[in-house]
C-alpha cells in the first residue's frame, strides 16, 4: 500500500522531473494548437501518453524478450512522429495541396493540419500524446524501481503500481494543458491557428523531435539536474520502501531482529545443487539460514567464507544452509554455470536454483545477498541485508540451536571485520538499459559503434575506443575495443557475461598490471583468460585507492556485463 501512494505520488512530482522539461513545450503546445478553444485536446493528450506508456512498458519488458528490438528504435519512432506533427503544423498549406494533388479528400476531415477541427483535432492530439509515452518511461526512479524490482516477480502488483503512477502523472500534465490552453485562450494573436505563434510551437515541436531522435535531450536533461537545486530524483528515491515485510516485523535490539512469522516455502525451484529437492517444510526441528545470492555478485562471493564457516561448525548441530540462487543477469540461469561458480567456490550446502525469482518473491526479497534465519519451528526470526554482521549472524545461530534444550558446539565465535568506510566507486552496469557513469565522446549506442577514445576528468566515469556492440544487458567487444574506467577503490572485478574464449589485457595506470604488483587473482601476465560466465578478478590491492585508471583490451566476442569493486 505504501508503495502504491508512493508511486502515485511520484507521478505527480515527475512534471518537475529534469527529462519532462524537455517535453513541456509538446504538452502545453499540443494543447493549445488548433481550436483552442476545444477544451478536449489536453484531456486527449494525458490519456493517449497515459495508455502509451503503459503499453510501451509491457512491450519493452515482454516483447523484447522474444523479439531483439533496440531500445532506441521506439525513441526514434516517438521523436519522427513529433517532428512530423511539427511540420504538418508548420506547413499547413503543402499538407492539403498533398490532399488534393493525390485525391486524398476522404482523408481530409481526419488530418493532423492546423485546422484543429473535428476529427483532426482527436487524432492530432492522441497521436501527439501517444509518442511521448516512450519518453516518459525513463523519468522516475520510482518507476524504474517497480519496472526492475516488482514487475519480474509480481505482475499484478506491478501494474497497479503502474496505473497509479500513471494517473498521478497523467493528473499533472492535464493540469498543465489546461493552464497553458486557459493563458493562450486570452490572447487573440496566439489564438490564430495559422498565425506565427502556432509557427513556434510547430518549431517548438521539431526541435524536441529532433532532440529525442539524436539523444540530445538525455544531455539537456544532465544539465538541467547540475544547474537547478531541485534534486528530483533525491526526492523520488526517497518514495522507494525498504523491505517491506521486514520492516513490518523489526523489534529494536537483539540477534534475532524480528517478530517470528511464518517462513514462505521453496518455491519455482528449477534445479537443485549438492542435495535433492529439500521444502521449510519438511527441514523442521532444523535450523534454516535461506541465502540469497547469485554467483557473479562480488557482496555475495564475499559473504560464502562466513557461510561456509557456519556451515562447517554446525551443520552436525542441526544447522542446514540453502543458498538460493536468484539470477540478476540471463547467463547466471545456466545450471552448467552455477554449478562451476559453486565448485570453484567451494560450496559444499544445497544450492536451489530460483531462475524465476519465485522464492525471492515470496520472500518480498529486494537485495543481493540477503538472509532469513528460520527456527526449528519453521519461523524467521532474523533478517540480514547485505554484508557484514557475522558474529550477530552466528550468535543468532547459537540462539536457535539452543533453543528446546538442543546443544550447541563450543567453538570459537566469527569477529566482524571493521568496515572500510571509504567511498568506492559504485557497481557499474554496462548494458544499455541500465549503463551508467559512462561520459565516452560518442553517446552510448544500441548494436555495433566505433567509438572515438576521449578523457576521464574524474573518477568513476568510464569510456570506449573501437568497435563495440551494446545489448540490453552486456557490451560486447567487436574490433580493436578498449574499455577505461577511472576508480576509487582497493578491488576491482570484471563480470564476464557469455563462454566465449579469449584474452584481456589490462593495464594499471598506463602500465601492464602485473608490473605495478596489483594484479587480481584471475590476472597473469597482465592477461585475463576468459572462458566462461563468471566473475574476474582484475585488481587487487593492499589498501583502498583514491584514483586509478583500468584499461581493458577485450577481444572479439568477449561480453561484459558490470563492474564491482571492493
Amino acid at each position: 500500500m505504501l508503495l502504491l501512494l508512493g508511486a502515485f505520488v511520484a507521478g505527480i512530482i515527475t512534471v518537475f522531473a529534469p527529462c519532462v522539461f524537455a517535453l513541456l513545450p509538446v504538452i502545453v503546445g499540443g494543447s493549445m494548437t488548433g481550436n483552442v478553444k476545444d477544451k478536449r485536446r489536453p484531456v486527449i493528450i494525458a490519456a493517449s501518453l497515459a495508455v502509451s506508456l503503459i503499453i510501451f512498458t509491457l512491450l519493452l519488458k515482454f516483447v523484447t524478450l522474444f523479439v531483439d528490438v533496440p531500445p532506441q528504435v521506439y525513441t526514434y519512432i516517438s521523436g519522427g512522429i513529433i517532428v512530423a506533427i511539427g511540420l504538418l503544423m508548420l506547413f499547413p498549406n503543402v499538407y492539403d495541396w498533398v490532399i488534393i494533388q493525390f485525391n486524398l479528400q476522404a482523408w481530409s476531415q481526419r488530418t493532423l493540419s492546423a485546422s484543429g477541427k473535428g476529427h483532426g483535432a482527436v487524432i492530432g492530439a492522441i497521436v501527439t500524446g501517444a509518442a511521448l509515452g516512450p519518453v516518459f518511461s525513463s523519468c522516475s526512479p520510482v518507476y524504474g524501481y517497480i519496472l526492475a524490482s516488482v514487475l519480474p516477480v509480481n505482475f499484478g502488483e506491478a501494474f497497479a503500481y503502474i496505473v497509479a503512477y500513471v494517473i498521478g502523472l497523467s493528473a499533472m500534465l492535464l493540469l498543465v494543458g489546461y493552464l497553458g490552453q486557459k493563458i493562450i485562450r486570452k490572447v487573440r494573436w496566439a489564438a490564430n491557428p495559422r498565425g506565427w505563434f502556432q509557427r513556434i510551437v510547430a518549431v517548438l515541436f521539431i526541435a524536441v523531435g529532433v532532440l529525442i531522435v539524436t539523444g540530445w535531450n538525455t544531455q539537456f536533461q544532465v544539465w538541467i539536474a547540475n544547474h537547478t537545486p531541485f534534486n528530483f530524483d533525491g526526492l523520488s528515491a526517497q518514495l522507494i520502501p525498504t523491505n517491506q515485510k521486514a520492516a513490518a516485523h523489526k523489534q529494536v535490539g537483539g540477534v534475532l531482529n524480528v517478530a517470528p512469522y511464518n517462513a514462505p516455502e521453496l518455491t519455482g525451484i528449477s534445479t537443485w545443487i549438492n542435495s535433492k529437492p529439500l521444502t521449510i517444510a519438511s527441514l523442521k526441528g532444523k535450523v534454516v539460514l535461506i541465502d540469497f545470492w547469485t554467483y557473479s555478485c562480488i557482496n555475495c562471493i564475499r559473504t560464502q567464507p562466513y557461510l561456509k564457516d557456519l556451515y562447517a561448525k554446525y551443520h552436525s548441530a542441526g544447522l542446514e544452509i540453502i543458498g538460493v540462487s536468484a539470477p540478476e543477469f540471463s547467463f547466471e540461469k545456466n545450471p552448467d554455470n552455477v554449478r562451476a561458480a559453486v565448485k570453484a567456490d567451494g560450496l559444499t550446502y544445497p544450492i536451489a536454483m530460483d531462475n524465476d525469482l519465485k522464492t525471492w518473491a515470496a520472500y518480498n526479497n529486494q537485495y543481493w545477498p540477503a538472509t532469513y534465519l528460520i527456527d526449528k519451528t519453521g519461523q524467521v526470526r532474523r533478517t540480514n541485508f547485505g554484508e557484514g554482521q557475522y558474529a550477530e549472524d552466528e550468535q543468532a545461530v547459537r540462539d536457535l540451536l539452543a533453543e528446546d534444550g538442543g546443544k550447541v558446539p563450543a567453538e570459537t565465535m566469527t569477529t566482524n571485520p571493521t568496515p572500510d568506510e571509504n567511498q568506492i566507486t559504485p557497481e557499474t552496469y554496462l548494458g544499455y538499459e541500465r549503463a551508467g557513469n559512462y561520459v565516452g565522446s560518442d553517446d552510448l549506442t544500441y548494436g555495433d559503434h566505433t567509438y572515438k577514445a576521449s578523457s576521464l576528468s574524474d573518477v568513476n566515469q568510464w569510456m570506449l575506443s573501437g568497435t563495440w556492440n551494446e545489448g540490453t544487458e552486456s557490451l560486447t567487444a567487436v574490433k580493436n575495443s578498449v574499455l577505461t574506467y577511472r576508480v576509487q577503490a582497493e578491488d576491482v572485478y570484471l563480470v564476464v557475461g557469455n563462454n566465449a574464449t579469449g584474452t584481456i589485457g589490462v593495464k594499471l595506470n598506463g602500465k601492464p598490471i602485473s608490473e605495478t604488483g596489483m594484479a587480481g587473482s584471475d590476472v597473469t601476465n597482465s592477461q585475463v583468460n576468459v572462458s566462461q560466465a563468471r566473475l574476474y578478478s582484475i585488481v587487487k590491492s593492499s589498501s583502498y585507492q583514491p584514483d586509478e585508471t583500468v584499461e581493458l583490451t577485450v577481444p572479439a566476442g568477449v561480453a561484459l556485463n558490470t563492474f564491482t569493486f571492493g
